[in-house]
């Protein structure tokens, strides 16, 4: 009986050894994926807060076919916004086609994939779309971080 019950018993506390580490190290790497998910949570809780867009104007240009629809949004936040993150929705469809121009304090920029993709705090985004439109038309503008504003016009 001798070096069979010495050797089984070395083998299953080395076998235990090792089960408790990798138990740590499963633990620890869960731990920390849960708190690198609340940190990265807090962000954007902090980036949602300090967002906040107002719908300035809407206009219906009936006069050219098909009418062109422009609404103007103002970035009353304190962060800069993404100009392609930013998305139009009229009567709850999603608007693909459209011209997007920002104005600032020097003048007018193209904006979107061939101008600027930064709206700073305090300017003016101006999403034009050319469609046949019914009114009442109700308009929706999200933006990046997920921050909404609605009109119905007129």
């Amino acid at each position: 009986m001798g070096f069979s019950v010495s050797g089984g018993t070395a083998i299953i506390l080395i076998a235990a050894v090792a089960s408790a580490g990798m138990l740590y190290t499963t633990a620890y790497n869960g731990y920390e994926s849960v708190q690198d998910a609340n940190e990265i949570e807090s962000a954007s809780d902090l980036e949602r807060a300090n967002t906040e867009v107002e719908i300035v104007n809407v206009t219906h240009d009936t006069s050219v076919s098909p009418d062109e629809i422009a609404v103007t949004v103002r970035n009353e936040g304190s962060n800069s916004l993404s100009v392609t993150d930013t998305d139009l929705l009229l009567n709850g469809t999603y608007q693909i086609n459209t011209t997007r121009t920002v104005s600032t304090d020097d003048g007018t920029l193209t904006a979107g994939a061939d101008g600027t993709d930064l709206w700073q705090p305090q300017e003016e985004l101006t999403i034009s779309v050319r469609e046949d439109r019914s009114e009442p038309i109700s308009v929706k503008i999200v933006t990046g971080p997920g921050v909404t504003a609605t009109e119905v016009y007129p």
